[in-house]
């Protein structure tokens, strides 16, 4: 049976159009209905799915789902929701730094994605490191389980320039200036409604758990 029905999508492409506290509230009781409780019925078996072949994610659904809640305090968009729910399926927060999964749905499709996003610079430091001491571990992770032909290769943000001790290998391991080491794909929407959308989701997560599973280890060094 699927999660969500027809209304998903219809709903947050009303959002779009009426994104304001009146509408939202006028509307609680689907989007409750529609949107919320089915979103958390599918991250609950998702986990269950993802723990399957990676035993860490020990992660409940609340602590993996973001609110739907925009924070404006300090934002130029005023707009109060998201057109979106989504979740990071981590360790045990989805505020950690640690690689884990990332679903996103709104009314033009899925994002899926994960690996890791918001580091400290102590972090970037440790996964670099563990990069140079170890650039083959990372390559065999990245060409195994089909990761490459799912996602293609690793995105993220760069320096533009490298200090040491990395400074004098950059030209020969590019992927040393990256401060951001991610992956992302968009489906599309209707696998929403398809009731086999978890497998959908664990069956291509689990492409990506070699690439995780590196990055993890980088974190561990060093502590």
């Amino acid at each position: 049976m699927a999660y969500f029905s027809n209304d998903f999508v219809k709903f947050f492409e009303e959002l779009e159009k009426n994104n304001h506290k009146e509408w939202f509230d006028e509307n609680r009781k689907r989007y409750e209905k529609e949107i919320k409780n089915p979103f958390k019925a599918f991250v609950g078996d998702l986990i269950l799915a993802i723990q399957k072949f990676d035993p860490e994610i020990m992660i409940k659904p609340t602590d993996a789902i973001f609110r739907i809640n925009r924070d404006i305090r300090f934002s130029k968009n005023k707009q109060p929701y998201k057109n979106n729910v989504a979740a990071y399926i981590s360790r045990i927060s989805k505020k950690e730094q640690f690689p884990g999964y990332y679903v996103h749905l709104d009314a033009e499709g899925i994002w899926l994605g994960g690996g890791l996003y918001d580091l400290s610079t102590e972090n970037i430091y440790k996964v670099r490191q563990e990069i140079l001491y170890n650039e083959k571990q990372l390559e065999e992770a990245l060409d195994s389980n089909g990761f490459k032909e799912e996602f293609g290769k690793l995105q993220g943000q760069k320096n533009k320039i490298l200090k040491p001790p990395f400074k004098e290998f950059g030209k020969e391991i590019p992927i040393l200036f990256q401060k951001q080491f991610y992956f992302m794909k968009r489906y599309p929407a209707n696998k929403i409604t398809d009731d086999k959308l978890v497998n959908f989701c664990a069956d291509r997560f689990e492409k990506a758990f070699p690439v995780n599973k590196f990055f993890r280890l980088a974190l561990e060094h060093l502590e």
